[in-house]
């Protein structure tokens, strides 16, 4: 993601001095397009988290500069996780051919899929744009989790998972519930809720930045 409002703000006020004017005078809504100035905006409650993922290198620039606020892609979440495996293990990891999916040739999209974290939604199609939900993001997760378990032999998720004290697991896809259950039981993702898990809801870009950082803290 493109901190395009920082740069911006950085290159305003260091311009005040030989335009004899003092930056507070302009209000920062004349300056920025109402569209940017929300691009920019971390809600207060994810703020912190989201500054330190960023410092740490954990939030790279992002397909469609997404808002921190606005529902994150399948793309999108792609690049956040391969970012976070590449920084894990130091190294690229290696890609699928370009012509894998005749919808995107995304370098992320293709490793991810390269290293089973991600599937295509069939036909040779990935459906890059289409947003993507907590049940689908627990699951890619949680095969990242395995293939860095592969390559570094540690195991982020010890602990036994169950989606037994979610009171919509009915609503849980079968393919998802052992990811689901696994990361609520490891503090990496949990519930919408203590009692609900709300696999169908969408995630934001901030909440998928906060879960990359959860499984970085157990690197």
């Amino acid at each position: 993601m493109k901190r395009i409002l920082s740069a911006v703000l950085l290159t305003a006020l260091l311009s005040t001095q030989a335009m004899a004017f003092t930056f507070e005078q302009v209000p920062v809504e004349d300056l920025f397009a109402p569209e940017v100035i929300e691009q920019e905006r971390v809600s207060d409650w994810a703020k912190e988290e989201v500054d330190i993922a960023s410092s740490l290198g954990l939030v790279p620039p992002l397909t469609d500069q997404p808002a921190f606020t606005g529902s994150i892609t399948r793309e999108q979440f792609a690049e956040l996780i391969v970012n976070l495996v590449e920084k894990a293990l130091d190294k690229e990891i290696e890609a699928a051919p370009s012509d894998t999916f005749t919808d995107t040739s995304n370098t992320a999209v293709l490793k991810a899929y390269e290293a089973g974290i991600i599937t295509g939604v069939g036909g040779d199609k990935f459906a890059p744009k289409t947003t993507t939900n907590r049940e689908q993001i627990a699951t890619m997760i949680y095969r990242a989790v395995q293939y860095l378990a592969e390559q570094t032999g540690k195991d982020l998720t010890p602990n036994p998972g169950s989606i037994d004290l979610f009171t919509d697991k009915a609503g849980i896809s079968g393919w998802a519930a052992e990811a689901v259950g696994k990361l609520a039981a490891n503090d990496i993702m949990k519930g919408s809720s203590s009692t609900t898990a709300s696999p169908q809801a969408a995630c934001t870009v901030e909440q998928s930045i906060l879960l990359i950082y959860r499984v970085y803290q157990k690197i």
